[in-house]
Order: C-alpha cells, then structure tokens, then sequence
C-alpha cells in the first residue's frame, strides 16, 4: 500500500496545468502558492476563472499532500487509514476545483482533467484498498 500512495502522490503532482503561454505540473502550484497564502492572497470563489482558481488548488492540493504523506509515517493502522482518505479526498477536491468550469472544445479545464486520468485512476484503487484493509483490521480486532 506505500507504494500505491507514493505512485498516487507523484500522478497528481504532475497533473498538466495551462497557464499563461505555456503548461506546468501542479507541483510547481503547489510550491509557488504557499507564499500567497500567508500573504492572504487567496480567494475562493465557486465560479472563478481556471488561472483565478489555481493559487486555490495548490492550497488544497499541498494540503491532500501532506495527509496523504502523514499516513506513510503513522503506525497504527487506524490512524493510518484515516489520514489517508482524507488525504485522497482533498486531492479529489483539488482536482474537482482544477476541471470545474467551461469545457469548450479548447478549454484548459479539459487539458487538466485529461492529464489527471492516472491520479484518479491510481486514487479510486487506492480508496479500495484502503477500505479493504480497514473492515479487514476490524474484522481481526473483533
């Protein structure tokens, strides 16, 4: 199961991001929209643009990050199962913010989404696994 949230993990930092003239990896969104943070530079707003929405993914997505990497460190199962899908369902959230908006035919939103078909992928299983484990440590525990 590490390896399958690593392999998850690394599929979502390198969701494909259109901004500007050029495209990026959300990794570098993650790491540039820190410091907008603390300088209270992020907005959320439910029907913003894709470049006004990605300082607001990174935040998220850093955040899903982070649980997900907790859950590799933790020692007790329960602990570590929880931590986890919350985890993934932040990362979900990152994503749904990322592809949410106008799909015309030359829409950024749909260059996202189709970049981030391995991480959903890779997360659903993960998911499974994850739910798997735990009714299987509750079954033993009883």
């Amino acid at each position: 199961m590490k390896t399958l949230k690593i392999i998850t993990l690394l599929f979502h930092s390198v969701i494909l991001i259109g901004a500007g003239h050029g495209i990026g990896f959300l990794f570098f969104f993650d790491v540039i929209s820190i410091p907008a943070l603390f300088m209270n530079k992020i907005e959320f707003k439910l029907n913003a643009s894709y470049e006004d929405n990605l300082k607001l993914v990174g935040i998220i997505s850093i955040t899903g990050k982070i649980f997900l990497m907790c859950s590799l460190l933790l020692k007790l199962e329960r602990k570590k199962n929880l931590t986890g899908l919350i985890g993934i369902l932040v990362l979900w959230l990152s994503v749904y913010f990322l592809t949410s908006g106008d799909w015309k035919p030359t829409s950024l939103y749909q260059f996202s989404f189709y970049s981030s078909i391995p991480f959903l992928i890779s997360s659903v299983i993960l998911t499974f696994v994850i739910l798997i484990n735990s009714t299987k440590n509750s079954t033993e525990n009883q």
